[in-house]
């Protein structure tokens, strides 16, 4: 439910937005959540309109910040982006490659502009690009990022359990009505972590390198949470991924229990160059570079940062890419990289080999 916690706040106290409306349809979604869409119009002063046809026919409505639950946010988004509404879509924004690429056909056909939020403008990844850029270890050659959740009851996966992963890639979340036993806020049961945060990692290691993931390689675990388990869903993976220029990147992502981490998990970021490295930390924000020493002696410079999501700095970015008319950050384009490199790290652990991208 990033919608009422995060995104609603953000545009509300933005300069260029102003709240309309809240919508969904009643029909498609759980009393929970209706319930949830009502106090959010109420908080905002805003109706809240039971036919999303009633967002798309309305030429007064400029921009929709989509976050519906992740089976329904594609179709949606394809809608609105077709209605010629910009977009701020929640991550992860499609199920499928087709989805996404239905997106960004809508995105283009149209010329209207759309962000997939993925922190790649919060703290902790815009350190570590201004020193990139700067050069300030040379050529980029591996990147490793540790992303976890400590979130839900850990120590419940019953002794001898051995993995087993659905293949169903249709389903990816199960809902809890009412309760919260994931921790996460968004009253589930579990997720397929790969997918909804290892879209994090996933993503920025893209904005930092690139270019095209050329392969992937992928293992996937249930060591923590009986709620992923019992439903045949991963609480943690491991991905390789390696890019056109020959730069590896490595990534570990899932959940794995509030007791284990006070801060809310881990976020530890390795990026190896060719003169030297940036060690980074998401919890506080920021970032240690180890390279030949500068003119003052020193060999490492510790950077420090603030912003803890990256939200308002998207919807800048958005609001300047309506004015401009150019692409924003982590648009439609970078969502069908993100998605297709997901589902290959799928396909790498079902079928136990390498899997060359494109997808076919």
């Amino acid at each position: 439910m990033h919608q009422p916690s995060i995104y609603a706040p953000a545009f509300a106290e933005h300069p260029r937005f102003e709240i309309a409306c809240v919508a969904d349809d009643p029909g498609e979604i759980d009393d929970y959540i209706i319930s949830t869409n009502q106090g959010v119009a109420s908080e905002y002063g805003v109706p809240y309109l039971e036919d999303i046809a009633q967002v798309s026919d309305n030429p007064t409505i400029d921009v929709c910040s989509v976050c519906a639950q992740l089976e329904r946010r594609g179709e949606i988004s394809r809608q609105m982006a077709a209605a010629g509404k910009h977009l701020f879509m929640d991550k992860p924004h499609a199920v499928s490659v087709s989805e996404a690429r239905d997106i960004a056909e809508a995105v283009r056909t149209t010329g209207v502009r759309a962000v997939i939020y993925g922190r790649q403008l919060s703290a902790t990844p815009s350190l570590i690009r201004n020193q990139v850029e700067l050069g300030a270890v040379g050529k980029l050659v591996a990147i490793h990022w540790d992303l976890i959740f400590a979130k839900g009851q850990a120590g419940t996966v019953p002794d001898g359990w051995e993995t087993c992963i659905s293949t169903d890639l249709e389903k990816f979340t199960f809902r809890s009505p009412g309760l919260d036993p994931s921790g996460s806020g968004h009253n589930v049961w579990a997720k397929r972590e790969l997918h909804e945060i290892g879209l994090y990692p996933v993503g920025l290691v893209q904005d930092l390198v690139g270019v095209p993931v050329r392969s992937v390689y992928a293992s996937l675990g249930q060591y923590w949470l009986a709620t992923h388990a019992e439903r045949g869903v991963e609480d943690f993976a491991l991905m390789q991924m390696r890019f056109e220029n020959g730069v590896t990147a490595t990534i570990t992502t899932g959940r794995y229990g509030r007791q284990t981490d006070p801060a809310g998990g881990v976020d530890k970021v390795l990026v190896v160059g060719s003169e030297g490295s940036i060690v980074a930390d998401g919890s506080p924000p920021n970032a240690a570079v180890y390279a030949t020493a500068g003119s003052d002696g020193k060999s490492a410079t510790r950077v420090n940062g603030s912003d803890a999501s990256g939200v308002t700095t998207l919807l800048d970015e958005l609001a300047w890419a309506i004015d401009k008319g150019h692409d924003p950050p982590n648009n439609v384009d970078h969502g069908v990289a993100q998605v297709e490199t997901l589902l290959a790290g799928y396909k790498s652990y079902f079928t136990g080999e390498v899997v060359s991208l494109p997808l076919e």
